[in-house]
Order: structure tokens, then sequence, then C-alpha cells
């Protein structure tokens, strides 16, 4: 059996917007294979299942809820001198964000298209169940946007089209170099990270509502 493998990029985000996709994600299980594990690296059940220490029958249950729902995707599969088909899951994105059906993207949008599509997504967190309160609204927004205007401006150092080395890259080392760059400056960054931790803190307290039944 010959090996199998996708050499579809992984997308950088994914804007989440089926309430029954933010509700499987919220189990820890199914949280700790996709952001411990597969936004990093690609990994077979048997490998999840002794990184996380549970049994492999458990870890492909939450593998096939997650595969079917769009999270995660096969990317390779091989077989073994023994004959074992080995499967190998990948996120489909590094990151996901609540959002509305529209795409969130924070290339390609002009500031005044950027800023409305903030508004948007936070009016549209209701269809989650997340219903963003009067008080809270302009806070959320000014986080988010925040967020997304310094996340363009640290890619598009890399993204320039004047940067003619850079651009000669494939687009699959390309878009890594980017990405893990933009996360290194990003990390550096005591402001961003003070807002994402802002951010984080707000939608989280929603989310544990929602999770409670409170919501």
């Amino acid at each position: 059996m010959n090996p199998k493998i996708s050499h579809k990029r992984i997308k950088e985000f994914e804007v989440v917007t089926n309430p029954k996709i933010i509700k499987l994600l919220l189990d820890k299980t199914r949280k700790d294979i996709v952001f411990k594990y597969l936004i990093n690296q690609p990994m077979t059940v048997k490998q999840l299942s002794d990184a996380m220490k549970k049994k492999p029958g458990t870890v492909l249950h939450h593998v096939q809820k997650l595969n079917n729902a769009g999270i995660i995707e096969l990317v390779e599969t091989r077989e073994t001198p023994k004959g074992i088909v080995e499967r190998y899951y990948r996120a489909v994105a590094r990151e996901f964000r609540l959002g509305i059906s529209e795409r969130m993207s924070a290339y390609d949008e002009e500031p005044v298209a950027s800023k409305d599509m903030v508004r948007a997504t936070i009016l549209g967190l209701s269809t989650l169940g997340i219903h963003v309160t009067d008080s809270e609204f302009e806070l959320a927004q000014s986080l988010l946007q925040r967020l997304i205007d310094r996340e363009t401006e640290v890619a598009r150092v890399y993204d320039s089209p004047n940067n003619h080395a850079f651009q000669s890259l494939p687009p699959s080392t390309r878009f890594d170099v980017s990405y893990r760059m933009s996360q290194f400056l990003l990390s550096q960054d005591a402001m961003y990270r003070k807002t994402l931790s802002d951010w984080h803190d707000l939608i989280s307290s929603y989310l544990r509502k929602i999770e409670s039944g409170v919501l």
C-alpha cells in the first residue's frame, strides 16, 4: 500500500459558525486533541492515546466526531511492514475563532470592512448562544479589532510583494515561515498578549455559561 499524503496547507484560522461544533469543542478531551496536539502536527489515534494516556477506543470515538465535523482531517495513510494501516490526522486550522458565516480575514480586508466584520462577528455570536451584553459589546469590539489590527500588521511584514526572496519560497514553506515568525513576534508583544488574554477571558465567561446551561 503506497502512502497517501495530502499536501493541503493548514489554514491560519477557521471561523466556527455552527453551534453544534462549538458544543463539540467544549469537551475537554476533544479540546486537548485539537489544541494540544493536532494543531501542531499530524498524529495517529495510537499516538494520541499514548500521549493523552487514554484508551485508543475512546480517542478514536472523539477523533471520528472531530473529523466528521470538519475540525480535523485525514492527511496521510501509510501501511507498516506488519500490514497495519496508520492514519494521520491534523487540525484543519491553527486557530479557531467564533463568528458568523462570512470568513473573517486579517490579511485581505480593508480597515473599514474589517471594522464592519468585527461588529458583525460579535453580533453573530448570538447564533451560538453567546449574547454579548450592551455593557460589554464595546469592549469585545475593541479587543477583537486590536487583535486583528496587530496580526495584520505583523503578517504584512512577511507577505509584502516587495520581499522577492520570501515570495520565491514554495507556498507551504512561505506560509509556515510567516506563521512561525508572526507567532514569535506576537508572543513578544506585551500589549498583544494582554489583549488576547482579555479576549479569551471575555469569551470564556460566555462559554462556561453555555457549558453549565446558564445561557
